[in-house]
């Protein structure tokens, strides 16, 4: 067995993560000092703006060893902002502890991880964190856990041998005689039951007191899976890059869980379409970065070698990941806003800067524009947006400007059209494609599928076409991404002479625009799943609200005082309601919200986003620009 934890803890905002995680390195021995939260001193807020707002911006990555294992420590943050962080380091753990404050209960932020985690097939260990502040908050915890998640829910410390005793006769018989408890056998009924979710230990305690942590810290050695070995095929390299890190010296590096096969220094890999060889591996060992030859299967480790990684990406075979490992990176940014820099010559540094950090975060989706020198950034909400200018100077020593944000809208086309282009002037050049564009239902995304005979297109020039789609789609007819749209290649053209791959790289996005324009577009905006708790007495005023809102009140539960209202609100209109929410219910109320999807938004709400580069409207314009005659592409 592999003597491996690979955990993180989630919560919701200031629910402890970060001071749990100091007191765990502490009472490990990796710490002689406890930090604090307060004073800015902790191992994994490692940024002046976490230690300013006392607030977790990052996952941080920490190893430490105990109980005779290995145990690799993520602490992620907490706000709905950074939300993207904790998604990526589901790619990595094989278990996670969930924290709930015992003062506040199971908040928004709780809930989301919570989904989150089930839906990966990932195992939860609650710990409830702030007893020493809210002595009665654990029963009343423990209860809303029980509700949330059924009778598989049990407290740890109390029952633990009772709930092992439900699974296995032998343990049960031991349980009904009053024997004394096989530890070894409990905690190994209770390990198999947890690996496989069908039970959800608690355990209860202080971070701040360290009451409680000694306790979680031998469950994580005893009743945590290890990394799956059954699925490891020594043969077969596949990982992970769950995170990016820039180090001074040695460049970019991925920090990589790898699921199976073994990576060692010196090896060669063709990765991002390009072949990297591996300068070196660090792991970390009780705090501390060291050297290492290898990364096996199930360990964890800073790897430099892999240039233009970014988060997400897979090593190896893909479809030997597990779930969690394999899904795709689903939190984007539903807010944009243009960012300069203070000073007009620190242009290509930002520019630099902010390719790096998106690398680090794909969330941070970064567009330019070559021919305007304008920057824009994709945020997540307000925080990542004060806290984003304070990185990049601490990082980069750039002082920044973000200017007011926008709602990132989409836009689909509106009836069945075809697209047409022949591009075969100027010489030398020949590249004649036709499509037929489809509207599709909501949230179906972009599909493809060549059509063509080879008699028409030669299959070397396809895979040209196919590459140019998604890019050709960034900007439509209002200047924001298309989607929900089936596109199929019905006919095309090369010339044995004339023609060149890339010809089809410039003629596609030309295709595609006319069919566009015969078939016009319309503009989507994100709409909000949203769930209200509050006292009912203010049911009329909320409902009102959502409906003057463009929204729509959907189910409602009732719990003793209380009511739980869902309701769908598109993001433009829900922007600046939290604050009147928590005015009408005296800060008693809470809301929990995610994206829905995208649905229509009337003409006369929405807003047109400016061109980026060389308009394919304009296409002689766009042409000359493509080979090169003048700056900027549709590309761009």
């Amino acid at each position: 067995m592999l003597n491996i934890r690979n955990i993180a803890l989630m919560a919701h905002v200031d629910a402890g993560k970060t001071t749990l995680t100091e007191r765990i390195l502490f009472q490990s021995g990796v710490k002689r000092t406890l930090g604090s939260v307060n004073e800015g001193t902790t191992e994994t807020d490692s940024l002046d703006v976490e230690r300013a707002r006392g607030i977790s911006v990052i996952s941080s990555l920490v190893s430490f060893e105990f109980g005779g294992v290995t145990v690799n420590l993520t602490d992620t943050p907490g706000h709905t902002d950074f939300f993207s962080q904790t998604e990526r380091a589901f790619l990595a753990l094989d278990a996670c502890i969930v924290l709930v404050s015992a003062s506040d209960g199971i908040q928004p932020g709780t809930e989301t991880v919570i989904e989150y985690a089930r839906e990966n097939d990932v195992p939860i260990l609650f710990f409830i964190n702030k007893c020493d502040q809210n002595p009665s908050g654990r029963s009343e915890v423990l209860a809303q856990l029980k509700e949330a998640l059924g009778g598989s829910v049990f407290d740890y410390a109390a029952d633990k041998y009772e709930t092992a005793a439900l699974f296995d006769d032998d343990i049960a018989e031991n349980f009904l005689s009053g024997a004394a408890e096989d530890t070894n056998a409990v905690n190994k009924i209770i390990a198999e039951k947890f690996k496989t979710r069908e039970i959800y230990p608690v355990l209860c305690g202080s971070a701040q007191t360290g009451e409680g942590v000694s306790a979680l810290m031998d469950a994580i050695a005893d009743i945590m899976p290890p990394p799956d070995e059954s699925a490891v095929n020594p043969a077969a390299l596949s990982g992970v890059i769950f995170s990016v890190v820039h180090d001074k010296t040695f460049g970019r590096g991925a920090l990589t869980r790898l699921y199976s096969g073994k990576l060692s220094v010196r090896d060669t890999l063709n990765f991002g379409g390009q072949t990297c060889k591996i300068t070196i591996i660090k792991r970390q060992v009780n705090g501390k970065l060291t050297d290492a030859k290898e990364l096996s299967a199930g360990g964890i480790a800073l790897v430099f070698g892999l240039t233009n990684c970014r988060t997400g990406d897979c090593i190896g075979d893909k479809t030997l990941l597990p779930k969690r490992a394999a899904a795709e990176l689903t939190k984007k940014a539903l807010l944009t806003a243009q960012i300069t820099p203070d000073n007009e010559a620190d242009k290509a540094a930002l520019k630099n800067a902010l390719e790096m950090l998106s690398a680090e975060d794909p969330a941070l989706e970064v567009e330019w524009d070559a021919v305007l020198g304008k920057m824009r950034v994709n945020l997540m909400g307000t925080i990542q947006k004060e806290t984003l200018p304070a990185i990049i100077e601490q990082r980069f020593g750039l002082k920044v400007t973000i200017g007011e944000t926008e709602i990132i809208y989409k836009e689909t086309l509106v009836k069945p059209a075809a697209g047409f282009d022949a591009y075969t002037m100027p010489k030398p050049s020949w590249a004649i494609l036709t499509f037929q564009l489809t509207p599709l239902p909501a949230g179906s995304g972009i599909t493809y599928k060549c059509s063509a005979g080879p008699a028409r297109l030669a299959y070397r020039y396809r895979e040209q076409v196919a590459q140019s789609i998604a890019p050709s789609l960034k900007q439509g007819l209002w200047g924001w991404e298309v989607t929900d749209m089936a596109i199929e290649l019905t006919d095309g053209e090369d010339h044995p002479i004339h023609t060149h791959p890339l010809d089809f790289t410039i003629a596609t996005p030309l295709a595609l625009f006319d069919g566009l324009r015969n078939g016009g577009t319309k503009l989507l905006e994100p709409v909000l799943s949203v769930k209200f708790t509050f006292e009912k007495t203010h049911l009329g005023r909320i409902i009102s609200d959502i409906i003057k809102k463009r929204g729509q009140t959907g189910e409602q539960t009732y719990h003793g005082d209380n009511i739980i209202l869902n309701a769908e609100i598109p993001l433009a209109e829900f922007l600046d309601y939290p604050q009147t929410f928590a005015s009408v219910t005296s800060g008693h109320g809470v809301i929990n919200q995610k994206l829905l999807g995208y649905r229509d938004c009337p003409p006369h709400l929405g807003k047109k986003m400016p061109r980026r580069g060389v308009d394919p409207n304009d296409r002689a314009k766009y042409i000359l620009a493509a080979r090169h005659a003048l700056g900027g592409t549709v590309f761009e």
